[in-house]
């Protein structure tokens, strides 16, 4: 299996301190969430999926989330916020987890939020299940894609309820495709839009809800690739040459995933009974 650190979204968890430092905040300062929100969303859509899902599945006060694959710890803290529900943000990689609970201290959601640096099929919850759980763009990297559906499903309490936004295989793919997307996208459990929903059935999820995401992802995949270029002199001032040309390669590489239909989107609500 290829490292995670491959993929160029993800080589530098510290960049998002260069963004906030163009804001004008200095290393020490306390930091406004909205301004975070900015930078700390990976996803497609920002806090508006993340609103998305907490209206979805009906995030509320006291609640026991978890965010599978949090990254920064975006939509963990943006939940927290609008909740004060109790987010787990479970995140593989030790220099996402580190900067995201540096972030949730500056915004002053450490009492909600606590972040976890643990590989989700390592991940054991001796005490409590979660009666929510969430993630985005997330799983597709997780190998054993039945194990870990399986875990999800018993880390929920009964009536729990899982929103997801993912990845899936795109009606142009073929085997050819497979090393790109392994090297370039980490991808490493994708399936196909209807074996997705049957491998959530087979475990035994209701499916509440599902929806198509790869037409409203591609075009979004294509206006942030051109946004970026647009501010290509910008972001080079702020991240470097070598920054920019990181994240334009891997912003192209999804795009064109998407524009020849390499690569689809699922939105998936689900129910424990």
């Amino acid at each position: 299996m290829n490292d995670i650190k491959e993929m160029k979204l993800y080589s530098n968890a510290h960049r998002i301190f260069n963004d906030l430092k163009a804001l004008g905040y200095a290393k020490e300062d306390e930091l406004k969430l909205e301004d975070v929100n900015q930078f700390d969303q990976l996803h497609y859509h920002g806090t508006l999926s993340v609103q998305k899902a907490i209206e979805s599945i009906n995030i509320q006060e006291n609640d026991n989330v978890l965010e599978v694959g949090a990254g920064w710890g975006g939509p963990s803290r943006y939940i927290a916020y609008k909740t004060r529900a109790n987010v787990s943000a479970l995140e593989l990689q030790q220099d996402y987890s580190e900067v995201g609970k540096e972030l949730t201290l500056k915004t002053g959601l450490e009492s909600f939020v606590t972040h976890i640096n643990e590989d989700f099929l390592n991940y054991s919850q001796k005490d409590t299940c979660f009666n929510k759980i969430v993630s985005w763009l997330a799983l597709y990297h997780i190998p054993y894609r039945k194990k870990y559906t399986e875990k999800l499903f018993n880390l929920l309490n009964k009536k729990g309820m899982l929103f997801i936004e993912d990845l899936t295989f795109g009606s142009g793919f073929e085997s050819s495709h497979k090393e790109m997307l392994e090297k370039k996208l980490f991808a490493n459990s994708l399936e196909k839009y209807s074996d997705y929903l049957d491998t959530c059935a087979n475990v035994g999820f209701e499916i509440v809800e599902h929806k198509d995401m790869s037409s409203d992802w591609e075009s979004f995949t294509k206006e942030r690739l051109k946004l970026l270029q647009t501010n290509r002199n910008n972001h080079e001032k702020i991240h470097g040459v070598e920054g920019y040309s990181t994240i334009e390669d891997f912003y192209k590489t999804v795009a064109e995933g998407f524009a020849e239909n390499i690569i689809g989107g699922i939105r998936l609500i689900c129910k424990k009974n």
